[in-house]
């Protein structure tokens, strides 16, 4: 069993850029980790016509943020960040939105008021 085992860990050891060419076009999506170097050299590999009418380079980029073999963390792990998480305060506040609200209100009655006047009073 144990045999077995350091087979597989072999073979994953001597993975090379053709291997992850392989493992993306089997099934459209590269399903193992490789190393930085085994995915750049896949990139290099690529044939023109796998870079024009292929996602086969597509696949490669994006393994190499997901599928990177690291000590210790699960294949297809994400990179965990401990900063903080970025706050979108772009939207403007309601208070502001009042202040519009009111800005038109007194620009409609000022219209209103000078409609009034240039037909000559009320009525």
């Amino acid at each position: 069993m144990l045999a077995l085992a350091l087979l597989g860990q072999a073979a994953t050891a001597l993975a090379d850029g053709r291997d992850v060419l392989a493992d993306a076009q089997d099934n459209g999506s590269i399903d193992d980790c490789y190393s930085r170097q085994e995915l750049n050299e896949a990139l290099d590999l690529a044939r023109g016509d796998q870079r024009i009418y292929s996602v086969t380079v597509d696949l490669i980029k994006g393994a190499r943020l997901t599928n990177v073999t690291r000590p210790g963390v699960p294949c297809g792990a994400l990179p965990v960040s401990a900063e903080r998480p970025v706050e979108d305060d772009s939207g403007a506040s309601p208070g502001v939105w009042i202040g519009v609200a009111a800005a038109v209100a007194a620009a409609a009655a000022g219209a209103g008021a000078w409609a009034v006047r240039a037909r000559g009073g009320p009525g």
